[in-house]
């Protein structure tokens, strides 16, 4: 598979049975813990469904030269990752390639135009893939992200390329519990989360004033 820029923008990806036209390309990576780790590339398409179009599974230094491979094969501009793994994410520091958004930016979604990308080391390069912590809303409340990224599966929202991507199709077919703990489902939940909020819609709401939930007095009669 391999992705090529469009006249419009729009990005191409073509080798499997026909060529698909996406918006945007982006990643998200599971770290390795009990299992493997795992990255997954996703892309919005022109009719604003996703398209898990391809994955790879292994060790951190499997997942790194998967993650460049990525960047310079499908076009991919955004890797959202777990950045509370430091060592992990120090790692990916090391690699040609890839840049970061300053480490306290976990808050909120980063603005593309305004973002503090590393560009210093990375101007000779043809493409440069941004790594991009998830905000800590998101990471804080899995379960959440988790059934909400579930409600956009049920709606027909995301489809997937069962031949490139054969392991995130067994993931989904795993009880609740097992997916929490799964890399797949954390490198998924991240990228539709990612995906999710650049187009406006939160995948989990935002912090609110803790005084919405507190009971309101009775009246006394």
């Amino acid at each position: 598979m391999r992705a090529e820029y469009l006249p419009d923008e729009t990005l191409a990806v073509s080798g499997t049975q026909r060529a698909e036209k996406f918006n945007k390309i982006w990643a998200g990576i599971g770290w390795p813990d009990m299992d493997d780790g795992y990255i997954c590339v996703v892309g919005e398409r022109v009719d604003s469904r996703y398209h898990c179009i391809w994955e790879k599974q292994g060790g951190l230094w499997e997942l790194g030269t998967a993650a460049v491979d990525a960047k310079d094969r499908l076009l991919v501009d955004r890797i959202w990752v777990d950045g509370a793994d430091r060592i992990s994410t120090s790692y990916f520091r090391t690699l040609d390639g890839l840049c970061f958004y300053d480490e306290d930016d976990t808050q909120t979604l980063p603005d593309p135009e305004e973002a503090p990308f590393k560009w210093e080391h990375f101007r000779d390069l043809d493409t440069v893939a941004g790594v991009i912590p998830v905000p800590d809303r998101i990471t804080s409340n899995y379960r959440s992200a988790l059934e909400m990224i579930r409600g956009v599966i049920a709606a027909d929202r995301l489809v997937i390329h069962e031949q490139n991507c054969p392991r995130l199709v067994y993931a989904l077919r795993q009880p609740l519990e097992d997916l929490l703990r799964s890399p797949v489902m954390k490198a998924l939940v991240w990228v539709v989360s990612g995906l999710e909020e650049s187009n406006g819609i939160a995948a989990v709401g935002s912090d609110m004033d803790d005084a919405w939930y507190k009971s309101i007095p009775r009246p006394v009669k």
